[in-house]
């Protein structure tokens, strides 16, 4: 079963837009320090949409090499189609992957009825060789995979569990009753990780935790404690950070604070731009206030 904080590892590249892994080598061994319980390669916050297949591969087999071997690494593998994702998923599971993290399909989304989002996850589960984590990101992918849905799909033997990034309490509330067990479940997003804990989720996957690792996992440490009002201090403490790292600015923003923190963001790839000053400078003071109040 898998518990505990992931963070979605951001993917720093250069000038010249190569992956600069001379930064992600440094990113590694600060995270492998960390209380993590593991990472995901090739999530949102990697960019994984803007690499190619080659350069998926070796960005995976580096962070294999070079990532603490008591952990575990979760790997994104979604494609469009099925056989794609089938074809990925086996080729990461044979490089030593511990799980892959798989989102709907979603440029047809008139066509993903429940009925063909349940056939496509059972086949691809049916033909991993290591667990599938459904992915359900909404916003980005504009299809929410329902409660219902998900606790159908907890009965395959070889879906493990989910990450929701759809900050619907309710939703995650009711997968958490109706899911069959063990099924891991976890929050999507910083900003709802206390309740969701508090629920019975068994962890999260979360992009704050590229930056503030530890106080993600002190927040876990907390509920577990039953120490309810640090746990909601820190929960307050937290949010104006994660909005900028996600859904207020984005991946960008991740990046100049990773760079702010010790961490080596590098440069996104284009398409994305790089912030600008008003809002590096946002970013910025955002961190300097939360560490002084932390």
């Amino acid at each position: 079963m898998f518990e505990g904080i992931y963070t979605p590892v951001l993917t720093p590249f250069a000038e010249d837009g190569s992956i600069d892994y001379e930064k992600m080598k440094h990113n590694l061994d600060k995270w492998s320090a960390t209380a993590l319980a593991g990472i995901v390669v090739l999530g949102s916050n990697g960019e994984f949409v803007y690499l190619t297949e080659a350069e998926k591969v070796d960005l995976v087999g580096f962070c294999i090499e070079h990532f603490h071997e008591d952990k575990k690494i979760i790997v994104g593998t979604s494609y469009e189609s099925t056989a794609e994702t089938i074809r990925f998923s086996k080729l990461v599971g044979e490089m030593g992957a511990d799980a892959v993290l798989v989102l709907p399909p979603h440029y047809y989304k008139g066509s993903m009825t429940e009925a063909a989002l349940e056939a496509y996850f059972q086949e691809v589960a049916d033909q991993c060789p290591v667990p599938v984590m459904l992915y359900n990101m909404p916003p980005n992918t504009g299809i929410n995979l329902s409660s219902a849905l998900v606790a159908r799909l907890s009965n395959h033997p070889n879906i493990a569990g989910i990450k929701d990034t759809a900050g619907d309490i309710v939703q995650l509330a009711e997968i958490i009753r109706d899911a069959k067990q063990p099924f891991s479940i976890f929050a999507g997003n910083a900003g709802f990780l206390l309740p969701a804990l508090t629920l019975g989720a068994n962890g999260a996957t979360v992009a704050l935790a590229n930056i503030l690792p530890e106080d993600c996992c002190r927040l876990m440490t907390l509920v577990q404690d039953g120490k309810w009002e640090e746990a909601r201090r820190l929960q307050l403490n937290l949010l104006q950070v994660n909005h900028l790292v996600t859904r207020g600015i984005g991946v960008a923003a991740l990046k100049v604070a990773a760079s702010y923190m010790g961490y080596e963001g590098g440069l996104p790839r284009k398409p994305m731009i790089p912030l600008n000053v008003k809002d590096r400078e946002k970013v910025e003071g955002a961190l300097k206030e939360y560490l002084v109040t932390r």
